[in-house]
């Protein structure tokens, strides 16, 4: 009877024991999975906040590859409009070199536009609205070398010395402003059809004898104020 009590009570014991350590291993198996639960919130955290990173450096990288290709975009258009301004004076003082040496023509910048002068009897024919072979040479050159630049303006001014219009030219010209007009008409139209500028690109404008560049007291100051201005404007 002693015996089968003692061996109750080693059972009892054992199982205690035995309860004690599974509830020992499932609070310590509580216990890691918390821990491990914490690490992977950590973690999730941390790749959560990785990828905000990489997700506002990819955003950068593209304000900055916007920004790149804006400031390209720019440089090549300031390149352009250089060009636009450099190349055509070039080119035309190259093709022109007997006349600019000669004196008949005169090119001048200012404002971002270039503006070549030339004296009206370089460009008409004598007592005439007629467009001489030394006017027609110099503008088909003249048309060539800015014929390329589609966007570029032309605009040709007409201008006359203060000399009353003759009486016999009065009935189709009563005043100066008629014939600097006309003057300009004339190489427009000379532009368009035997150079072949885009017409839209021309325009033409008579200033009569009102914006003079020398004195109307000497003949030399009123054949300087003859004359035909071309003016290469900007892109439109």
């Amino acid at each position: 009877m002693l015996k089968r009590a003692i061996f109750i009570v080693s059972w009892l014991v054992f199982s205690l024991l035995c309860a004690c350590m599974t509830t020992k291993k499932d609070l310590a198996l509580e216990t890691n999975l918390r821990d491990t639960q914490q690490r992977l919130e950590q973690q999730n955290k941390k790749i959560e906040d990785i990828e905000n990173i990489n997700l506002n450096l990819a955003s950068k990288v593209k304000r900055l590859e916007f920004e790149m290709t804006k400031r390209d975009a720019i440089i090549q258009i300031q390149g352009k409009v250089i060009k636009l301004f450099d190349d055509p004076k070039k080119t035309i003082e190259i093709s022109l070199k007997d006349q600019t040496e000669a004196k008949l023509l005169e090119i001048q910048t200012s404002e971002g536009m270039k503006r070549l002068i030339y004296s009206v009897k370089d460009i008409f024919s004598p007592g005439s609205l007629k467009i001489s072979k030394m006017g027609k040479k110099i503008l088909l050159k003249l048309g060539r070398s800015i014929k390329p630049n589609k966007n570029q303006y032309i605009i040709v001014e007409g201008h006359t010395d203060n000399r009353p219009v003759a009486a016999s030219a009065k009935q189709k010209f009563p005043t100066n402003w008629e014939i600097s007009a006309e003057r300009a008409t004339v190489v427009v139209r000379f532009l368009q059809e035997e150079a072949g500028l885009e017409p839209e690109r021309l325009s033409a404008v008579g200033y009569s004898f009102y914006r003079p560049i020398a004195s109307n007291d000497t003949e030399e100051g009123r054949r300087k104020n003859r004359r035909v201005e071309i003016i290469l404007g900007p892109p439109l």
